[in-house]
């Protein structure tokens, strides 16, 4: 699989350098006229287009993965119809796809810092207890997305001996065991003891991975225990405001993101923090 995954970047980067040289061949035979800010958007456009085409080969099918498409092919078209757009409805909707863009921008400069400020802190808080929330599994086998949220446990845990953790996710499309349990398996594989890992194996959501979680670390140490959970560092502003919207007080810990769905992870993060404002969650 990891050989796959170097194979298809390779070919993107390929695709991009190919694209480009060939806009400079065009060029030098007269056929074509590009400004740098042209070129520039042209690359950006295609660099966003094979983000989505690849990662769709590497990852599961989410909203993060059409994102750098959405916003990648209208850059292609634009490189091309910019200097056509001088006058009348085209004027207007150079302008127009501009200010979307620069909206845009702004959004993603705003949830990045917010985003980034959730997940440089509070990780070296004391917690009696540390919800794991759950992402995708294959089969029975956590992703590399899930064992590091995983790790990030394991590491929290071994630093706090008192601890205890609740590894939370129910089962989804494709999977033939609880995300839940195949992070118990996990963390038991790993040298957790068996009496510190609880799984939570219903919830479906953020919010039922909270509900359900306090409920069983309630029973497990009473309603005062003091509360961390793990997800990816992107996750950590809207997850913990997810919490606090159940009146749960909780700090998050961050995990490291897969490095190649970085950027999905970002802006699919970023529609979801939008999502959350304009229902007054956050």
């Amino acid at each position: 699989m990891t050989k796959f995954r170097i194979l298809m970047l390779c070919l993107a980067v390929g695709c991009l350098v190919a694209v480009m040289v060939g806009v400079h061949l065009l060029e030098r035979n007269g056929r074509l006229r590009m400004s740098l800010l042209q070129k520039g958007l042209l690359a950006l456009g295609v660099l966003l287009t094979l983000d989505t085409v690849v990662v769709s080969f590497l990852s599961n099918f989410n909203l993060g993965v059409i994102l750098p498409a959405f916003f990648g092919l209208p850059l292609i078209a634009l490189a091309f119809l910019l200097p056509q757009m001088q006058h009348g409805f085209l004027l207007f909707l150079k302008w127009f796809t501009a200010a979307c863009y620069g909206v845009a921008v702004v959004i993603f400069l705003v949830c990045g810092v917010l985003m980034t400020n959730a997940a440089h802190r509070g990780d070296r808080q004391q917690a009696d207890a540390v919800i794991v929330l759950g992402a995708a599994v294959h089969g029975d086998r956590v992703t590399w997305v899930l064992s590091n949220r995983l790790d990030a446990a394991i590491a929290y845990l071994e630093a706090h001996p008192d601890a205890i953790a609740v590894v939370s996710g129910g089962q989804g499309a494709g999977e033939t065991v609880t995300e839940g349990s195949a992070m118990r398996k996990y963390l038991l594989e790993h040298g957790i003891a068996e009496d510190r890992v609880i799984a939570e194996e219903r919830a479906t959501n953020t919010t039922e991975n909270f509900l359900f979680s306090k409920a069983l670390i309630d029973e497990a140490l009473g309603g005062n225990a003091r509360i961390a959970f793990v997800t990816t560092g992107f996750h950590v502003y809207r997850a913990g405001a997810v919490a606090a919207a159940q009146g749960i007080e909780a700090f998050g810990i961050p995990a490291e993101d897969v490095w190649y769905l970085a950027v999905n992870n970002f802006m699919r993060e970023c529609v979801g923090i939008c999502v959350y404002a304009l229902r007054g969650t956050i």
